[in-house]
């Protein structure tokens, strides 16, 4: 028996918990994880990755707007006087980005016929059964607003609302345990994210809930969820709600980060520092963009270009220190030009593209809306944040991204269908019973 396979296909599930509940240790994970993959591989040497590496990008072209991207991002930071230290930072910053292609070569040659996406979902389940009583310990008893284990609250919010979306998806190995347990992780990564009271969170809320209900109504035709449920879960999340917005903490964040603002902004006013500063960041970036259009300033010197035609854009001089525009799609266009934006956006939507043509198979149709959530909840969040600056983001879509990509590496190589191993049964460090191991994968 092969113990080695139940190693290989955990790295999957436990990715999945280390991206929603511990920080940057899923990226410190991930690191260890891509080295392995791609140095230290037991069943494919390093030349034979990179050629077919090669291979693969050939027979799946749009694999290489992440390579692409890397390069332009990172060509980009040559510009300024500490092009040095610039150029470091943002190598570092977005390296994931490099290593997806021959990483997921080295995952597919150590475990030819799992599901990997299917176990990052359950990953992300077991990742949200904290988030929601970390973020109450943190909101009662330290006076803060929920962060998990990530110091910002942000981060926390968009990696929740994304797991959550995840823990929607049903695979063909889910039983109904296994669908009500989406359900339940599902309304705790939402509610966890509508702990953080973050304004810029509303929209992916939105939009990651539309998809994950109509793929639940309308696709998965074996299973609904009753109307009274739905009831019940709305009336439990208000409750919660509420009665954390009558904590003192709660009230203070509620008034300050919400109705002071609203109050302020029916009376023709942004009182609300922050709104204020990143209204100014908008006007200024996208000024200091129509001056440069082309080629951009550089992605570190966004913010300063901004700040240097503040005076002209808003009649005063603003010295703001972020080091991104609050909105990644003008951090990306001031940074690199329209050219760095159109690969941005090519890459937010590459998860999309690369499963658009599964989306009307039944056996694949969960790897689709996998992929959709994945796009819709980075899309929608680096309208207000940074997605790809942080590394916690980052990784979180790197890696969904590297199973998304396996799968179409096993439908070349002929492995027409996936499973999900028993979870229990990984742990134990035993072959799954009926899956067969690697070294006798299918072959077409």
């Amino acid at each position: 028996m092969d113990h080695s396979y139940s190693r290989n296909v955990a790295f999957a599930l436990i990715m999945g918990i280390f991206c929603v509940a511990l920080g940057s240790t899923s990226t410190a994970l991930f690191v260890a994880s891509c080295v392995a993959l791609i140095f230290f591989n037991p069943k494919i040497a390093l030349k034979k990755i990179w050629s077919e590496t090669i291979w693969f990008s050939k027979k799946l072209p749009i694999i290489l707007v992440f390579p692409i991207f890397y390069i332009l991002v990172v060509l980009t930071s040559f510009r300024g006087e500490n092009w040095l230290q610039d150029v470091i930072v943002v190598a570092g910053s977005y390296w994931q980005f490099l290593v997806i292609i021959p990483s997921t070569v080295g995952l597919y040659h150590l475990s030819k016929d799992v599901n990997f996406a299917g176990l990052f979902s359950i990953g992300c389940k077991i990742g949200l059964l904290f988030v929601v009583p970390l973020s109450l310990f943190q909101i009662y008893f330290l006076n803060l607003r929920p962060e998990g284990f990530l110091s910002n609250s942000l981060v926390f919010a968009s990696l929740c609302i994304t797991a959550a979306g995840f823990a929607m998806i049903e695979w063909r190995e889910d039983n109904l345990k296994a669908r009500m347990w989406g359900w339940c992780m599902f309304v705790a990564g939402i509610l966890a994210a509508l702990l953080t009271l973050s304004r810029g969170m509303l929209l992916p809320i939105g939009l990651i809930s539309a998809i994950a209900l109509f793929y639940r109504f309308k696709v998965s035709s074996n299973y609904h969820i009753g109307f009274k449920t739905i009831i019940i879960i709305c009336i439990g999340i208000l409750t919660i709600l509420l009665t954390l917005i009558n904590t003192d903490n709660g009230k203070s964040h509620l008034n300050r980060r919400i109705l002071h603002p609203i109050e302020m902004f029916q009376k023709g006013e942004l009182f609300d520092q922050s709104i204020q500063q990143r209204v100014d960041l908008q006007l200024t970036g996208f000024y200091a963009f129509t001056q440069q259009p082309l080629i951009g300033y550089g992605i570190q010197n966004t913010v300063n270009e901004a700040n240097k035609v503040s005076n002209k854009v808003l009649g005063r001089k603003t010295d703001y220190t972020y080091t991104h525009l609050h909105n990644d799609y003008l951090t990306h266009l001031v940074g690199g030009g329209l050219s760095l934006l159109f690969m941005f956006i090519l890459v937010i939507f590459a998860p999309v593209i690369m499963t658009w043509n599964l989306r009307k198979k039944t056996n694949e149709i969960g790897m689709f809306y996998f992929s959709l959530v994945l796009s819709g909840a980075y899309s929608t969040i680096a309208i207000t944040n940074v997605v790809f600056h942080h590394d916690q983001l980052t990784t979180m879509f790197c890696v969904a991204c590297m199973f998304i990509i396996v799968r179409h590496l096993q439908i070349i190589k002929g492995i027409e269908e996936t499973r999900i191993p028993d979870i229990a049964t990984i742990m134990n460090g035993a072959n799954p019973i009926g899956l067969v191991p690697e070294k006798h994968a299918l072959k077409r």
